[in-house]
């Protein structure tokens, strides 16, 4: 009878060969996947430390952002309260000449008009006292050849005393 066949040869070779592939697959693993795998992951750990160094520095760009516009807004705010401040101040600096024109001019108007007073009552003397020596001499004119030289100062007197009066 002939012998079973056997599914599996069990010899020698069949052991060095699977010794010399394990043999291998320890060398690859030492020499190339434990290196390949520590690269691989210092890759992956510096990926995500970018990462999150990234996220951090978007975060901070964008608060620094919210800062500038926040300075930005009270900037203009602070802009704006000047240019009122200023423009309220140019408002008061014109009212405050106008009025003062207005005072200077009522001054100067009155200052005129006493003035023109002044020259009135001046000019009226002058018309008084003119007034007064053609009276004189109107009377005396009048009067040499009727009085004497005594009631002629006397007349002359009473008349000046009476256009001074008035």
């Amino acid at each position: 009878m002939q012998p079973a066949p056997q599914l599996i040869n069990f010899n020698w070779t069949s052991v060095v060969q699977l010794l010399m592939f394990l043999l291998l697959m320890y060398i690859l693993y030492k020499l190339l996947y434990k290196p390949f795998f520590q690269i691989t992951e210092e890759r992956k750990r510096k990926v995500e430390e970018d990462l999150k160094a990234a996220e951090r520095a978007r975060k901070e760009s964008e608060a620094y952002r919210k800062e500038m516009e926040e300075k930005l807004k009270e900037a203009r705010k602070l802009a704006d309260e000047i240019v009122n401040r200023a423009k309220n101040e140019a408002d008061e600096i014109i009212s405050k000449a106008k009025e003062k024109a207005k005072e200077e001019a009522q001054r100067i108007l009155e200052s005129a008009k006493m003035e023109a007073e002044n020259e009135k009552i001046r000019a009226m003397e002058e018309v008084k006292k003119r007034a007064g020596e053609l009276a004189v001499a109107l009377a005396i004119k009048i009067l040499s050849g009727v009085l004497d030289e005594k009631a002629k100062r006397e007349y002359l007197i009473k008349m000046v005393e009476r256009e001074l009066k008035e």
